[in-house]
Parts: C-alpha cells; structure tokens; sequence
C-alpha cells in the first residue's frame, strides 16, 4: 500500500521543482546570450589590430565581424538547446506519473 501524501505538500513540492527548473533555464540563457554579447564586444574592441592578419582574402577583424560572429552565435544556439533539452529530460524524469 502506498502512503497518501498531502495536497500542501505535492503543491510544495511540484513548485520546488518548477522553480529550480526555472533557474537553470535563466541560468543557461543568460550564459548564452552574455557569450554572444561578449564575443561581439571582443571581436569590436580588437577589429582594428586583428585587421592586420588576413583570412580567405579578407582582413581578419573584417571577417570575423562580417561571418565569425554569425557563425559562433548559431554554434551558441546549438549548445543552448542541447543544455536546454538536458534541463526539461531531468524536469520530465523527476516528476511523477499521474
């Protein structure tokens, strides 16, 4: 036989769960977005110096601000939905069938 748990307490619990759901999603959308804001702000700050070398043809700042940064952000995004399947596997396995 299965003990009964209250209905305050799964209540307790369920938003337990949901709040620490919540966070790790904030969390890992906050990483992601500060990587792609902080690559940019990098790649601005060294376009000049980094133009001295060259790429494909291309003075390198140049390239990395014209393709780089469109590329790291989809690479960016990739990870982001890859961490943020991983949070809603774990939010799916620890709540209980109903």
């Amino acid at each position: 036989m299965t003990a009964q748990v209250p209905e305050t307490e799964h209540a307790v619990s369920e938003h337990a769960v949901r709040d620490r759901h919540q966070l790790r999603t904030l969390a890992a959308a906050i990483v992601a977005l500060s990587a792609v804001f902080g690559g940019v702000i990098v790649t601005i700050l060294y376009a000049i110096s980094l133009n001295r070398l060259w790429f494909l043809y291309f003075p390198l700042g140049f390239y990395l601000l014209a393709q780089g940064l469109l590329i790291f952000a989809i690479v960016v995004a990739f990870w982001y939905v890859r961490v943020q399947e991983r949070i809603d596997h774990t939010r799916n396995l620890t709540e209980e069938l109903s």
